[in-house]
């Protein structure tokens, strides 16, 4: 028996030293670059552990995505037992079960080159394992079939058992080129394992949408910027909508870290200092700090940016936008006066019309209304011009002594026109009506209120109805007046304003009877409406019941009517 043990303790050493002895010359380098990691949960627990391999003098690390789904922090090993903090996930790919990862190095570290094409079948293989000790720990094999996997990489089987807790690990070329991850028989047989393409996995990057990728949502480490700018200011937008305020910040700084010649992010940073202040400073002073800081970052994108004019354009507005919401703000770089110097200064460089309705606005809100009106009218006379264009110069226009109400009409003509049979069309419908009635267009107001009927599909409510009663009264329209305020008591009951005017329609159709069993509706529900009284009295004075009628114009000359006196004295002397 011991001569049976010693003979394998021999052939075990033999083994050793002939493994030793035929070792690759670039293997104690190259397993320097194979590294452990150890990921952790949102509650900072540890969620797993694995291995991976750096790709990058930087910092870049290939492993499994598996490892790191559900994670909020990860931590890389390397053979020193040096550790480094995960930064950034680069790229992802949940089916393949592959990520790239970015660490913070101190200094450039061992790493393994991506192997130039694919590795042939019949090829060796070796599988380099993470050792913190200086012993070389790796296994040795073949690759016995070559599969494609996507575009122009392959997936790989290996002829030999892959030891437990060895997933992701690298597997290298006889030039000690890195060509695989290792990854787990799915049969479960464990006779043979396969390794995922590591140029494939070294190429993934985030999209500018992937944030609504499942795939990276799953992992709360930061995400890698991808290195279009164009795409990377994409995705920086619409994070600003998916993230909470302290990682958004963040989130912003990584983005100027990353590009900091690019002026989309000092723009985006300035944007989020104004419009989430009061979140980041909850002391008025604190809040101007951060207008201050905002407007650092406007004169550093102004001095990135090629096109000056459009800076100046997006400070401008956004100082608007700042003195809309708080017009109390007191800060000398924040005001009207300043958002309009910027504004002309952008005129100057680049005559825009966007620039001219800015303008326009802020003239508007200062009571500069000649001034607006130009503005707005030089929109109106580009390509640039809109309803809501229109529809300004007509408020401006109303607002400017002895303006014309018939060129405030056309001007509202052709905010309608452009607008369509849109709900965008409502409101100046409703603009519109105002003017015709200052012209007694009866017809045309009422048909103005059809239409708006129509652009909002019937989504009206009994003020609709109630105001289009009115124009109906005043045109003669008795029985449309009466439909019209009818349908407005149906949807409000208990307005008793909604009754008293169905009385005076019923009046004027001399329907006295129904005239006066609204009003008492109309009383129960406001016993103290004087009109009402006085709306009796002249019924019953219709009806030749002068006491009844008299009793009624006492009563709302006590409740304060201003008609009643006269009434009175015509009809109960």
């Amino acid at each position: 028996m011991k001569r049976i043990v010693l003979l394998m303790m021999i052939c075990s050493v033999s083994l050793v030293v002939s493994a030793q002895k035929n070792t690759p010359k670039w293997m104690d380098k190259a397993r320097k670059a194979v590294v452990k990691i150890t990921t952790y949960d949102q509650d900072d627990r540890r969620l797993g552990e694995g291995y991976g391999v750096f790709v990058s003098e930087t910092g870049d690390i290939l492993s499994g995505y598996t490892l790191f789904k559900g994670a909020y922090r990860g931590v890389v090993t390397d053979f020193e037992e040096k550790e480094y903090p995960v930064t950034h996930i680069v790229g992802a790919d949940e089916l393949y079960d592959v990520i790239k990862i970015r660490v913070s190095v101190p200094k450039k570290v061992s790493f393994l080159q991506i192997a130039a094409g694919p590795v042939p079948q019949d090829q060796a293989a070796y599988q380099l394992l993470y050792s913190p000790a200086k012993e070389m720990n790796f296994k040795q094999g073949t690759i016995t079939e070559v599969s494609p996997l996507k575009e122009i990489y392959s997936y790989y089987q290996l002829g030999f058992p892959l030891e437990n807790g060895t997933v992701n690990t690298p597997l290298v070329n006889s030039n000690g080129d890195v060509f695989g991850l290792a990854q787990e028989d799915a049969s479960g047989k464990n006779e043979l394992f396969y390794a995922v393409s590591a140029a494939y996995t070294n190429s993934l990057v985030q999209g500018s949408l992937d944030i609504f990728n499942s795939t990276y949502r799953n992992i709360g480490i930061r995400k890698a910027w991808t290195t279009n700018p164009e795409d990377a200011a994409i995705a920086l937008f619409l994070l600003s909508s998916q993230q909470d305020v302290e990682t958004y910040q963040a989130t912003i700084n990584d983005f100027i870290a990353t590009f900091p010649t690019l002026p989309d992010g000092y723009r985006n940073r300035a944007s989020f200092y104004v419009s989430r202040k009061a979140e980041l400073a909850g002391t008025p002073a604190g809040q101007q700090n951060y207008l201050d800081m905002a407007k650092a970052d406007f004169e550093k994108a102004l001095q990135l940016t090629p096109k000056k004019d459009e800076a100046l354009y997006e400070q401008a507005k956004m100082i608007y936008g700042v003195v809309l919401d708080d017009p109390e703000l007191q800060h000398p770089d924040w005001t009207l006066d300043k958002a309009l110097e910027l504004i002309q200064k952008a005129i100057q460089a680049d005559d825009q019309p966007v620039y001219h309705q800015l303008a326009g606005d802020i003239y508007m809100y200062q009571g500069e209304f000649e001034n607006a009106y130009n503005s707005y009218m030089i929109v109106n006379n580009s390509d640039l011009a809109s309803p809501s264009s229109y529809y300004w110069a007509s408020k401006a226009l109303e607002n400017i002594q002895g303006s014309n109400i018939g060129d405030m009409l056309t001007l509202l003509d052709k905010a309608i026109e452009l607008s369509g049979t849109s709900a965008e069309a409502g409101p100046f419908l409703l603009e519109r009506i105002d003017k015709r009635l200052m012209l007694s267009q009866y017809d045309e107001a009422i048909e103005d209120y059809d239409t708006y009927y129509y652009v909002v599909n019937g989504q009206v409510n009994d003020t609709f109805y109630y105001l289009r009663e009115q124009v109906k009264f005043r045109k003669g329209d008795l029985e449309g007046s009466l439909e019209d305020i009818q349908q407005a008591i149906t949807l409000d009951p208990e307005n008793p304003n909604y009754l008293a005017e169905e009385a005076s329609v019923y009046t004027r159709m001399q329907r006295y009877d129904d005239a006066l069993n609204s009003i008492d509706k109309a009383l129960v529900l406001a016993p103290d409406f004087a009109a009402c009284y006085r709306l009796r009295g002249v019924c019953y004075s219709r009806l030749k019941k002068q006491d009844e009628a008299c009793e009624a114009f006492h009563k709302a000359q006590e409740l304060g009517d201003p008609v009643a006196e006269k009434l009175i004295k015509d009809n109960c002397q």
